[in-house]
């Protein structure tokens, strides 16, 4: 290979690993999860998830609920977000795979929740338990194999009681099995309650793996964030079903 031949390689190779202002704005656009750092004095609420940057718009991911904080627009390093107080960031580092950003004083680390899919994921059983509440929620038993396969036990204030067999529709069976693969369920902290005095109990027990089981109690609107899209597919298909 000649000097001017290897010469061209070289710059192929260094312009085809340098990152583009198109690179970093594609980048910025996923869900950021935060990097709890007890040394920082800063301290989000610990139901904080982290931030999602989609279409020009920044929402605030949190356990309880998404939170829209306003429009934003990147400039150089600074990131501006159109809101009541005109907040801004800037732009420490930024890759695919991690977010570094100077903000409310402090420096905070985020991670791309694409590092979190496992693709070899899949759950044997999934059991969900819905309990009493200051109302007339319903109670009931469901456990749903990795065939879809299905038993609900009707208890009090559910529509139906009694105990009922069922296949799950293929489409939300897909559903569950691709919210699975995103849920970090190994890092989900099981000894907390993630749950309100006011809340419509819930627990869901997930087994899976070489029988490993994992259950997450709390109520219906504080539940890990990383569950609730499983949590909202099952109770959908079982209202659907008039169940519930």
């Amino acid at each position: 290979m000649t000097k001017f031949t290897q010469l061209i390689c070289g710059l192929l190779i260094v312009i085809s690993c340098t990152s583009t202002k198109t690179d970093e704005k594609k980048w910025l656009e996923a869900d950021w999860i935060f990097v709890r750092d007890s040394s920082n004095y800063f301290d989000f609420d610990p139901r904080y998830i982290g931030l999602r940057f989609r279409k020009d718009t920044l929402i605030t991911i949190s356990d309880l609920w998404l939170t829209y904080e306003g429009r934003y627009s990147v400039n150089g390093n600074e990131i501006q977000i159109f809101d009541e107080d005109s907040t801004n960031f800037q732009i420490i580092k930024l890759t695919k795979d991690s977010l570094m950003l100077l903000g409310y004083t402090d420096t905070l680390r985020y991670y791309n929740r694409a590092l979190e899919f496992d693709k070899d994921l899949r759950f044997q059983r999934i059991t969900l338990q819905g309990g009493e509440c200051f109302g007339e929620c319903p109670e009931f038993y469901l456990t749903m194999d990795d065939k879809g396969n299905t038993e609900f036990k009707g208890l009090e204030n559910s529509k139906f009681q009694g105990i009922k067999s069922y296949s799950v529709d293929v489409e939300a069976k897909h559903r569950i099995d691709s919210l699975f693969k995103w849920s970090n369920i190994k890092n989900i902290d099981t000894t907390d309650y993630y749950g309100s005095e006011d809340g419509w109990r819930l627990t869901i027990t997930f087994q899976y793996g070489d029988n490993e089981l994992r259950r997450i109690r709390g109520t219906h609107s504080s539940m890990p964030h990383r569950l609730k899209g499983i949590i909202r597919t099952l109770l959908d298909d079982l209202r659907k079903r008039g169940l519930v």
